[in-house]
């Protein structure tokens, strides 16, 4: 009991020391974004050095930027696909920016080894550097790679997270269509519903205000005017969701993942956080099966693989839980709630001295990110 107490204390006091805790999802791409949406403006270096910003790179039409990391298994095929695209239609209002994540800093050999991947790749686009992982962090990218559609204005024309045969297929035909067509914007199909502008300023506004320490109260009202504005709006849902879950008011962020799933039944992220809601309140078979029902949908959300690992270990299916967290850190090593889960379950199991090593490296991602 001694061990248990003691480390669940000092993660929690790392972990909240840095200000590291879950942000809040809103799509199953991007955790805080989604189609419609206006991303983040950036100004980062590339690989001499230089600063750059969104609007120096952007293209007339199209601008497909581009997370990827050196040790991410889809990021050589992905690279690779766009810098084919960007070969034909560089010229057509095609622009491509390609953001390394590898980590929260960048030793010299991490240098050296981006910079060879780039060379072997022969890619001819813009590459930056996100050393500090802000950029990252405000597209809120849940897998690497992942990739964003924008227009000029910054707005989200389509996400794609990892690199799934069928979705990069679809991404590719969609940017082709798009520039070969008269009106190459208005054409690329947009997934999901847009909501109202007022509806997504004030989701924004709630989004802003979770992240002050000091403001995070007052972030239930934006959301729910969000909602009041825009009833059909599912981020909002999300949003309130969590912070429920957070606060461990868990019957009403239920009622916020189920009123989300009324609005899109096939959300990824309403879908896995209900059902670890279902896992927590001891329903493992249910949970498990709104799992298994997000993987139809999207492979690459990375929560929902830890969510149904601890869910599994706790079932005693160790082999299937720990393929599960192996799998979640191919997508996105950076997520150390991976370990956390992963600590939390041989910790309930009783081993402890899994659960310590777990709880390590859980310790040294977010040593490594700050």
């Amino acid at each position: 009991m001694r061990f248990q107490i003691h480390n669940v204390v000092l993660l929690t006091f790392l972990l909240s020391g840095f200000g590291l805790f879950l942000k809040v999802p809103a799509a199953a791409t991007l955790q805080e974004l989604q189609v419609g949406g206006e991303a983040p403006d950036f100004r980062l270096p590339s690989l001499n050095g230089e600063s750059r910003t969104f609007a120096e790179l952007k293209g007339e039409k199209l601008t497909m930027v581009v997370f990827w990391s050196t040790w991410s298994n889809k990021s050589t095929q992905a690279l690779d696909d766009l810098q084919q695209l960007y070969s034909q239609y560089r010229g057509r209002g095609l622009s491509v920016i390609a953001i390394n994540a590898d980590g929260q800093t960048m030793s010299k050999e991490g240098m050296a080894a981006v910079k060879a991947m780039v060379a072997d790749l022969k890619l001819e686009f813009p590459v930056l550097v996100d050393q500090q992982l802000a950029t990252f962090h405000d597209f809120g990218v849940i897998a690497l790679p992942s990739t964003v559609i924008l227009d000029g204005e910054r707005i989200i024309k389509y996400e794609l997270s990892g690199y799934p045969l069928v979705g990069s297929g679809e991404m590719k035909n969609l940017v082709v269509s798009a520039l070969e067509g008269e009106h190459a914007v208005a054409v690329v199909p947009k997934q999901g519903r847009q909501p109202s502008k007022s509806a997504l300023r004030l989701y924004n506004m709630g989004k802003t205000t979770l992240n002050s320490r000091r403001m995070a109260e007052t972030a239930e009202t934006w959301f729910r005017k969000s909602i009041a504005e825009d009833p059909g709006f599912v981020l909002p849902h999300l949003s309130l969701g969590k912070v429920y879950a957070g606060r461990g008011d868990l019957a009403l962020a239920r009622t916020e993942y189920e009123q989300a799933l009324a609005k899109e039944p096939d959300n990824v992220i309403a879908l896995c956080e209900m059902g670890m809601l279902l896992v927590q309140d001891g329903k493992l078979e249910d949970g498990a099966s709104l799992f298994e029902r997000s993987w139809a949908v999207d492979e690459a959300y990375t929560p929902c693989y830890y969510y149904a690992a601890y869910a599994y270990g706790k079932q005693g299916n160790m082999d299937a839980a720990l393929k599960l967290f192996e799998e979640a850190a191919a997508i996105n090593r950076l997520d150390f709630d991976i370990f956390v889960y992963k600590g939390r379950m041989f910790e309930e199991l009783g081993r402890v001295q899994d659960a310590a090593d777990a709880y390590r490296q859980a310790v040294e991602v977010v040593l490594s990110l700050n």
